[in-house]
């Protein structure tokens, strides 16, 4: 049975889930794509808790019939989290008939469900409820693997698109710390981790028949699902305004990003025109300056200008933008009287974070900004 503190815990992941779904769906915010998918999560979340919530207060042994209607709801989660991840990623994300492929196992579920689960009585029903090892998961050991399997895969492929993602924005922007979405990245890392703890619990309790040692399990699940939810509404609602995806525009560049022949002039003359431009105009001291920018300056296409840069430079815009950004910052550390502070400078050279201008400087000098200003004083 639940304690006091899984039973608020529980209900207030359940309002909390419940009123920002409202709040959502104000006419305001649900045209974006991406409000919409956060919907179906928070209301899949908010399914997952209330099954919890009936398991725990025994209401689920007097309606056995809806006991797992929450672990149905849940299997659109992972779908819609990694939908909501694409939404993100590009800014003109759109649901498509295609994505209907992402309901095969809510689909196998309701099969399962109402195959094997709804013709029992209610007894073997309840039968079945009191055989359960573990809350929220199915007495099967296979469909416990299955349901584990499902989040775990669609978060796996959610991490492995975002670092993709991430590693795409650096042949576009100079700027990437808004664009990377670090929180997502923590924020589906962590959930995953929760769900390779629970599949080795899984294993355990259910090869050990360990039914009477399940007790810490309805609270550590309710601190858990109430902190994923409350990091999960902090960030998602912060993330509109830093970051809104990328364009069409930079969608058709990325196709296209892979290293090939510099255009026009030969590569060496291609090369030495774009380094005398960016020393004698600095233009890496915008600090959000992208390629299509860049290219523009020089009368470029962003096409050849990024295959100029990855074969003439061998690196991609972000590495080759910020090394000019540090040697400039370099230059100002090395001048004893200049009295700025070391974020001025950062600034003035033209990051705009203090983690990655700190980690693009012990990159390249192998020391940190103020070991480095240290020695010329």
């Amino acid at each position: 049975m639940l304690n006091d503190l899984s039973v608020f815990l529980l209900a207030a992941g359940m309002m909390q889930a419940a009123l920002l779904s409202v709040f959502l769906l104000l006419p305001s915010n649900i045209i974006q794509v991406s409000n919409r998918l956060l919907v179906i999560v928070l209301l899949t979340l908010a399914a997952g808790f209330g099954e919890l919530f009936l398991y725990g207060s025994g209401v689920s042994f007097l309606h056995p019939n809806y006991a797992y209607i929450g672990t149905l709801i849940s299997l659109l989660q992972p779908p819609a989290i990694y939908l909501y991840t694409r939404s993100l990623m590009y800014r003109h994300f759109r649901i498509r008939p295609a994505h209907a492929v992402h309901l095969i196992p809510f689909a196998t579920g309701l099969i399962v469900f109402f195959t094997l689960y709804v013709p029992l009585s209610d007894s073997a029903k309840i039968t079945l409820l009191q055989q359960q090892d573990l809350p929220g998961m199915p007495v099967s050991l296979p469909l416990a693997l299955a349901y584990h399997g499902v989040f775990l895969g669609w978060l796996g492929y959610s991490l492995r698109r975002l670092r993709s993602f991430n590693s795409d924005i650096q042949h576009l922007y100079s700027d990437i710390a808004r664009q990377q979405m670090l929180w997502l990245r923590f924020l589906l890392s962590s959930y995953s981790g929760l769900w390779i703890v629970s599949i080795i619990c899984c294993l355990f309790f259910y090869l050990f028949r360990l039914t009477d040692k399940t007790s810490w399990v309805l609270p550590v699940v309710s601190i858990a699902g109430f902190s994923f939810i409350n990091t999960l509404l902090v960030c998602a609602l912060r993330q509109p305004a830093a970051f809104m995806g990328l364009t069409q525009a930079d969608e058709i560049l990325l196709e296209n990003i892979q290293p090939v022949k510099a255009p026009q002039l030969r590569g060496a003359e291609q090369v030495d025109k774009v380094a005398e431009f960016m020393h004698r105009n600095q233009p890496f001291l915008d600090s959000t300056l992208s390629l299509s920018q860049l290219a523009h300056q020089l009368k470029l296409s962003p096409h050849d200008l990024s295959a100029i840069i990855n074969n003439g430079f061998q690196q991609n815009f972000f590495t080759f933008i910020s090394e000019y950004r540090i040697e400039h910052a370099k230059k100002l550390l090395a001048m004893p009287e200049d009295k700025r502070t070391i974020l001025d400078i950062m600034y003035s050279s033209g990051f705009n974070s203090k983690s990655v201008f700190n980690t693009a400087f012990k990159k390249q000098t192998g020391l940190t900004p103020s070991e480095y200003r240290r020695q010329y004083l």
